[in-house]
């Protein structure tokens, strides 16, 4: 039993570049899917590819549940197995919500997991990633919600991308908005995570301005 729960443990730990391969992949279906509004054959060959890569990422979460076995049961094991692993269960449950499809972008996130050791790591995935990709999703999730919809402004990529830059950064000049309902709430959670995220990387970046200015003094008295 334990030869089967290492050996499990280190092929979880060797696919975690392809799961982040196949995170970008989900996003990048999706957005040809939008983006490219495909004739509807081909639409439904990618959204089965989506649904496939899906389910390799609701399967390795039930591997590592396996793993865990009878602790799950307990009180504390749930819990630990929670914290652990927080950001894989979301990624599985929250985008199988056609309403909540900018959450997609959780798949991605849960795919760079395993490589945000680091606070250096963390504040290179705020800025360099997870913020571009909060983005990415929020224009692709509202062009879809809104395209085609009675009233609606944001007809193009375009479009989509300047609403989702306007919102991010607070200065909301009212020329694009979502009259939908789920636009509006891609709208929310975007102007929500986008405060959080600036404030992350605000938070981050003090931090490491005090570390280097209490380090300096040591480096000069050397």
């Amino acid at each position: 039993m334990n030869q089967w729960k290492n050996r499990m443990e280190k092929t979880l730990h060797d696919l975690e570049v392809p799961w982040m391969i196949l995170g970008f992949v989900y996003l990048a279906i999706y957005s040809v899917q939008v983006i490219a509004d495909p004739p509807e054959p081909f639409y439904t060959i990618l959204e089965v590819a989506n649904w496939v890569i899906y389910g390799v990422f609701a399967l390795d979460l039930l591997l590592r549940a396996m793993l865990v076995g009878r602790d799950l049961r307990t009180l504390g094991g749930f819990l630990g197995f929670i914290r652990l692993h927080w950001l894989s269960i979301l990624a599985v449950i929250l985008p199988a919500f056609r309403s909540l499809r900018v959450l997609r972008v959780v798949i991605v996130l849960r795919a760079l997991e395993p490589f945000l050791t680091t606070r250096s790591h963390k504040l290179g995935v705020i800025t360099g990633i997870t913020m571009p990709l909060l983005l990415f999703t929020s224009a692709v999730s509202v062009l879809e919600a809104e395209r085609g919809a009675e009233g609606a402004n944001i007809a193009t990529f375009g479009d989509a991308v300047w609403w989702a830059l306007a919102s991010v950064t607070t200065v909301g000049y009212g020329d694009l908005f979502p009259v939908t309902e789920e636009g509006r709430l891609i709208a929310t959670f975007l102007l929500i995570v986008g405060i959080g995220l600036f404030g992350a990387l605000t938070a981050l970046l003090a931090a490491w301005v005090m570390r280097d200015d209490r380090e300096s003094p040591k480096a000069a008295s050397k």
